[in-house]
C-alpha cells in the first residue's frame, strides 16, 4: 500500500481552545481520508505543523518524513498571504523529501461563507434583519495580511458572505491595514459582525476588544470552528480535502 503524507499546516495560537478546534478538524481529516483509503488502497497520514506559536514548525515536520514518500502541505489557513507564499515553499524546498507538494489555502469558498451564515445565525441574524435600505451591512473581520493577493482572497470572501447572506458585506483587516475593523464599524455602526478567522485565538479576542471599543451594540459571531462543534470541523476538513485533490491532479497532468 503506498503512502501518503499530509502535513495540515494551521497558523498555531497561544489559545488552548483555538488549539483544541484546529485539532479536530485535523481529526475530521483524517477520517475523511481514511474512508478513502478504503476505495483507491492508499494510506493518508496527516501530520500536525504550524508556521507561527505552536511545534512542530512546518520545517520540523517535512524534515522528519521520510524522503521515499511523498507528501503534500495541506495550509488550515483560510487565505494565499505570506504563510503560504514563503514559509511553506520554504519547508517544501528544504524538506528532502523529493515528492512534495503544497496545496492552495482553504478560502475563498462557498462552503465557508455557508458556515459563516450559520455562525452569525447562532448570534440572533436572519435575513428580515437585512431587508430594507436603511439596514446596516454585515461586516466581516479578517486578519490581513501584507500580500495584495491575501488582501484579494479575503475581499473575496466577503463577495461570497454578501451572495450567501442577500445582504450587503463590508471586509475589514484587524491587522493595522486598512481598512482597519476600527474604521469600518465606526463608519458603519453594524448589528452583526462576522469573524472571517478559523478558530478562537489573538485575532478573534482583538476584533471583539476593537469593535466594542467603537460600536458597545454590535453584536460578534464565533469563528468558524468550535471545539465542540464536529460538523463544523468537518467542513473546514472537506474543504482542505478539495485543496488536495485539486494538487493531486495538478502533479499527475
Amino acid at each position: 500500500m503506498s503512502v501518503l503524507n499530509i502535513l495540515a499546516t494551521s497558523h498555531g495560537t497561544d489559545s488552548s481552545e483555538g488549539r483544541q478546534a484546529i485539532a479536530l478538524v485535523r481529526a475530521e481529516l483524517q477520517k475523511l481520508l481514511h474512508e478513502r483509503s478504503t476505495s483507491d488502497g492508499r494510506e493518508y497520514k496527516v501530520h500536525e505543523a504550524y508556521v507561527d506559536v505552536q511545534t512542530p514548525s512546518v520545517d520540523e515536520a517535512a524534515q522528519a518524513l521520510p524522503d521515499g514518500e511523498p507528501c503534500v502541505i495541506v495550509p488550515v489557513l483560510l487565505s494565499t498571504g505570506f504563510h503560504t507564499q514563503v514559509d511553506l515553499r520554504r519547508a517544501a524546498r528544504t524538506s528532502g523529501v523529493k515528492d512534495i507538494y503544497i496545496a492552495a489555502s482553504l478560502g475563498p469558498d462557498a462552503r465557508l461563507a455557508h458556515l459563516q451564515r450559520t455562525r452569525l445565525e447562532e448570534v440572533g441574524w436572519h435575513e428580515k434583519i437585512a431587508t430594507g435600505s436603511a439596514a446596516p451591512p454585515i461586516v466581516q473581520g479578517a486578519a490581513g495580511s501584507s500580500r495584495q493577493d491575501g488582501r484579494a482572497d479575503m475581499q473575496r470572501a466577503a463577495d461570497l458572505l454578501a451572495e450567501v447572506l442577500h445582504t450587503p458585506t463590508r471586509n475589514a483587516f484587524i491587522a493595522a491595514i486598512e481598512p482597519t475593523i476600527i474604521d469600518i464599524t465606526r463608519q458603519e455602526q453594524p448589528r452583526f459582525a462576522s469573524p472571517y478567522l478559523l478558530a478562537d485565538g489573538f485575532f478573534v479576542k482583538k476584533m471583539r476588544r476593537d469593535i466594542e471599543a467603537v460600536s458597545a451594540s454590535t453584536i460578534v459571531a464565533a469563528p468558524l470552528v468550535s471545539s465542540h462543534d464536529i460538523a463544523s470541523a468537518r467542513i473546514i476538513a472537506q474543504c482542505a480535502l478539495s485543496r488536495l485533490d485539486e494538487v493531486l491532479v495538478a502533479a499527475t497532468e
